[in-house]
C-alpha cells in the first residue's frame, strides 16, 4: 500500500479479526493463536520496519497506530481501559470490574489469574490444595505436558478434587480451571495457567534447580513476568556475591535454566579509570608477563587506544579518574583482574548477578526508567522504540555528546545482590571467549544504545583484540 509515485495517497485503515466459534472462544487456547495474540510488541516492530524500510514514517500517517490484536475498551469510572479477552473474562468471574478505579490494576495476568484459582478453590471448600497444583501443573509445564488424565490429577492432586470419591470429568471439583481434552483427559482451561503454575514452582531455589537439572525446560516470557511479579525467595548471601544457585537467564525468546556452581563476589562498580591507571604504573615498574594471558599477542600494549577515545585526556585528566576505564581489549581486561587477584566473571554469571532470582529485565525490575540508566534514549530525551528512530538520531548528530558517565552516577541502577551499574553506560568484557572466532562476550549495553539494547540478558560478540569507548570491564573474586 506504499505509493510508488510522488503523491501520497490517504490509505484507509484496516483492521483484522480473528473470531472463534465455540463456548470456550475467549480462552481459545494453541501455541499459535499464542503467538499471534501475545506477540503485538514484535509484530508492531517488524510493521513499523517495513514501513520505514519503504520510506514512510508511522508517525507522519494518518491516524496510524498498532494495538494488539484482541484489545477491547472497557469503558469504566470515565476513563477507557484496554485490556485482552482473556483479562475482561478473567476480571468478570472474579469480581474484579466491580471495583471502580482498582480496574486498571486488577485487570493485569498477574492479579486476575491467581485471584480466579483462588476463586475456585475456595468455592470447592479446597484451598489447601494449591500447593499440589502448583507442585504439579508447574513442572509438568515445564516438561512440555499440557494434557492429563483424571488418574493423574487423582494421583498427584488428590481424591478430594474429585465428588463422592468418583473420578469423572462430572465430578471433578476443579472443572472451572480445565477443558476437555479428549477421552479421559484435560488441559487447563488456558495456558496462562500452568504457566502461572510454573512460575510459583520456580519461586524456590530448590525448584529452579530441578527444573534445570533435567531436559531443557519449557520457558516463557510470561512465566519470567509472573516470577517477576511474584518474587522469586531470596538466596542469603554476603553484599555483591552471587550464589551458587540455578538462574533464569536469555532474551524474552530463549529462556533458560543455568546453575553457578560456586559463588563469586563481583566488585561493586566497573573499573575505573583511576584504578586502571594504578594497573599501567605496576606494568612500567615491574612488566606485565606475571598478568597476561598466555595467549596475549607478541608486543601487546596495555595502554588505552588513544585513537579511540571520546576525549584525548581520559586517562590523563584526574576528573575523570572516576570514571569507567574503555578503549581497553580483553587481553589488557584479563591481565588487570589478574593484577587485582580476581577474574573476568562468565556472561553468565554477569547476567545472573544484574538479573537476581527472578529473571528481571533490568537491575531495578521490569519497569521502564530512563532516569536510571545512560543510555541513548536518555541522552535524546525520548524514547528510540525501534533501531530506525534510533540511527536517525544517530545520524542527525543528536546523540552526539552522549558520553559515559560516572561510575557512582544512576543511584536506582542496582542490581538484587547489590552490583551497580550493570545496564548502559559501558558494555562490559566476560571471560566467556569463542577462541574459533578470537572474540569474547561483552554485557549490558552502553550510553549509545537504545533503551531496548541495555536489558539485563543484552549480549554482543567482541573482538578480543577490540578497543572502544563503549566497552569496559568489571571483577569478580572466587569465593571459597
Amino acid at each position: 500500500m506504499v505509493p510508488t509515485g510522488g503523491h501520497q495517497r490517504r490509505c484507509r485503515p484496516v483492521r483484522i479479526y480473528v473470531e472463534f466459534r465455540n463456548h470456550y472462544s475467549f480462552l481459545a487456547d494453541s501455541p499459535e493463536v499464542r503467538r499471534l495474540l501475545n506477540s503485538s510488541s514484535l509484530i508492531s516492530e517488524q510493521l513499523v520496519q517495513q514501513l520505514h524500510a519503504n520510506g514512510v514514517d508511522p508517525l507522519e500517517l494518518p491516524q496510524f497506530s498498532v494495538v494488539r490484536l484482541g484489545d477491547l475498551k472497557l469503558h469504566a469510572d470515565e476513563r477507557v481501559y484496554s485490556v485482552s479477552p482473556l483479562e475482561l473474562r478473567l476480571a468478570q468471574q472474579t469480581g474484579q470490574l466491580a471495583r471502580g478505579p482498582a480496574v486498571d490494576a486488577a485487570r493485569h495476568l498477574a492479579d486476575l489469574v491467581p485471584a480466579r484459582i483462588g476463586q475456585v478453590l475456595n468455592t470447592a471448600g479446597l484451598a489447601d490444595l494449591q500447593p499440589r497444583l502448583e507442585s504439579y501443573f508447574g513442572p509438568a509445564f515445564l516438561a512440555d505436558q499440557a494434557v492429563f488424565t483424571l488418574a493423574d490429577i487423582c494421583t498427584h492432586v488428590g481424591i478430594e478434587c474429585f465428588a463422592e470419591g468418583r473420578v469423572t470429568l462430572e465430578t471433578l471439583l476443579l472443572a472451572p480451571l480445565f477443558r476437555p481434552a479428549g477421552a479421559g483427559t484435560v488441559a487447563l482451561v488456558h495456558t496462562v495457567f500452568q504457566e502461572y503454575f510454573a512460575a510459583r514452582y520456580l519461586r524456590t531455589a530448590a525448584g529452579r534447580e530441578a527444573a534445570g537439572s533435567n531436559a531443557e525446560p519449557i520457558l516463557t516470557e510470561q512465566v519470567r513476568e509472573f516470577l517477576v511479579h511474584l518474587g522469586a525467595e531470596t538466596i542469603p548471601a554476603p553484599p555483591r556475591t552471587l550464589p551458587a544457585a540455578t538462574y533464569l537467564v536469555g532474551p524474552s525468546h530463549r529462556l533458560l535454566l543455568r546453575k553457578i556452581e560456586k559463588p563469586v563476589l563481583f566488585d561493586e562498580f566497573p573499573v575505573t579509570v583511576g584504578q586502571y591507571k594504578a594497573f599501567l604504573a605496576a606494568v612500567a615498574e615491574q612488566g606485565c608477563a606475571q598478568w597476561d594471558h598466555p595467549d596475549t599477542p607478541p608486543g601487546h600494549s596495555h595502554e588505552p587506544w588513544q585513537e579511540r577515545l571520546r576525549n584525548p585526556e581520559y586517562f590523563t585528566d584526574p576528573v575523570y579518574d572516576n570514571y569507567p576505564a574503555n578503549c581497553v581489549n580483553w587481553w589488557s581486561a584479563y591481565a588487570f583482574a589478574r593484577f587485582e587477584g580476581k577474574r573476568l566473571p562468565t556472561c553468565v554469571e554477569w547476567e545472573a548477578a544484574a538479573r537476581g532470582t527472578d529473571g528481571r529485565l533490568f537491575p531495578w525490575g521490569d519497569g521502564v526508567d530512563l532516569a536510571a540508566v545512560n543510555c541513548a534514549d536518555a541522552w535524546s530525551g525520548r524514547p528510540l522504540v525501534t533501531y530506525e528512530v534510533w540511527k536517525q538520531e544517530i545520524d542527525g548528530g543528536r546523540l552526539r555528546d552522549c558520553a559515559p558517565t560516572p561510575v557512582t552516577d544512576h543511584a536506582a541502577n542496582l542490581s538484587p545482590f547489590g552490583v551497580h551499574g550493570m545496564s548502559g553506560n559501558v558494555w562490559e568484557w566476560t571471560e566467556t571467549v569463542f577462541d574459533g572466532i578470537n572474540s569474547a562476550v561483552i554485557c549490558g549495553g552502553s550510553y549509545d544504545n537504545p533503551y531496548r539494547a541495555v536489558q539485563t540478558s543484552s549480549k554482543a560478540l567482541y573482538l578480543r583484540r577490540g578497543s572502544s569507548n563503549a566497552v569496559g570491564f568489571r571483577c569478580v573474586r572466587e569465593v571459597a
